[in-house]
């Protein structure tokens, strides 16, 4: 969450202080009893502050504030303990204490709500996993989790969905590409040197992207889909291209030459066209569109190089060439 926001801004500064402060991302856990018993008696409220430790010992979790918390405040009235904890419930839940009772439990006593701020600092597992723990550690303490949501859960879910649509977009994608390099090429070597080729943007984008810790919204995300489209475009055009050279009697390498003699300069011109459009993103103030503006580029390099080099190596170069050429 706060790569949203640029380093050294108030806003982010202020998030950071936030966050290193007791949380800065919201997560509602709402938990009852694993018997199915209510929450009003003496025996369940020790196991709510039990469990109201746990969380406040997990790693990713700031603050806590929750139902025992709300009763040991109004344990503080002088003779308090002479009363139950239900009448303090039922004290609290009048207007003049805004109906507070109501926030932490349900009117029946079987729920109670716990209020975490989480810790995006030094995050290092994913959201959903991180809210699977701590459904875990509700049920080391004799309870079942009935709700867990929130902003944080929300963000959980949303890169989740980021990552399966990278994924079986780009699955998809590439059946797609297959069927077309097949009836382009017209040979098992050309679909197969086209495959290759276009394979190498996303497994270079996404891979230059992990090594350098960027991270991938729904916004920087559709960024590698774009330059494969460009890609698959200019070879597309190289390939009509050697063919082209083929039917004028070149073979092999020297089809592959003349082809790529033809193409390269509307390949790069296209292609640098587009980037340059997209590159306007990089003078954006807002982190997720300069990183969209940024990918764009670094897979037009990509595109370029293996349309121009590694295609037409793996499609036309032989090994006994390639030796006489070195």
């Amino acid at each position: 969450m706060l790569e949203y926001f640029k380093p050294h801004r108030p806003l982010r500064e202020g998030l950071e202080y936030v966050d290193r402060n007791g949380g800065s991302n919201p997560l509602t856990l709402v938990v009852a009893e694993a018997d199915g018993r209510p929450l009003n008696h003496k025996d369940a409220y020790k196991d709510l502050w039990t469990l109201q430790t746990a969380l406040e010992e997990h790693k990713g979790v700031g603050t806590v504030v929750s139902l025992p918390l709300l009763v040991a405040e109004g344990r503080r009235r002088p003779l308090s303990f002479l009363v139950s904890t239900e009448h303090i419930l039922k004290t609290l839940d009048e207007p003049k204490y805004g109906r507070v009772a109501r926030t932490f439990i349900t009117p029946d006593r079987m729920q109670a709500a716990f209020y975490l701020r989480m810790v995006e600092r030094d995050r290092t597992r994913p959201r959903a996993e991180v809210v699977d723990n701590l459904r875990a550690v509700v049920r080391r303490s004799g309870f079942k989790t009935v709700l867990a949501g929130g902003i944080y859960r929300l963000e959980g879910d949303l890169a989740a969905l980021v990552a399966s649509s990278v994924t079986t977009g780009l699955l998809w994608l590439m059946l797609l590409f297959t069927i077309i390099a097949v009836i382009v090429a017209r040979s098992i070597r050309g679909a197969a040197a086209m495959i290759v080729s276009l394979s190498l943007v996303p497994l270079c984008m996404l891979g230059g992207v992990g090594l350098l810790r960027v991270p991938v919204d729904i916004i920087s995300a559709p960024a590698t889909n774009i330059c494969i489209g460009m890609a698959i475009d200019s070879m597309v055009h190289l390939m009509f291209g050697v063919r082209r050279a083929e039917r004028d009697g070149k073979e092999g390498w020297s089809a592959w030459i003349a082809g790529r003699e033809e193409q390269w300069r509307g390949i790069v011109y296209s292609d640098v066209i587009i980037a340059a459009g997209f590159a306007i993103f990089v003078l954006s103030d807002f982190p997720p569109t300069q990183r969209f503006g940024l990918v764009v580029v670094f897979g037009t390099i990509i595109d370029i190089l293996g349309n121009l080099f590694v295609l037409p190596l793996l499609g036309g170069a032989s090994l006994k060439r390639s030796r006489i050429h070195t």
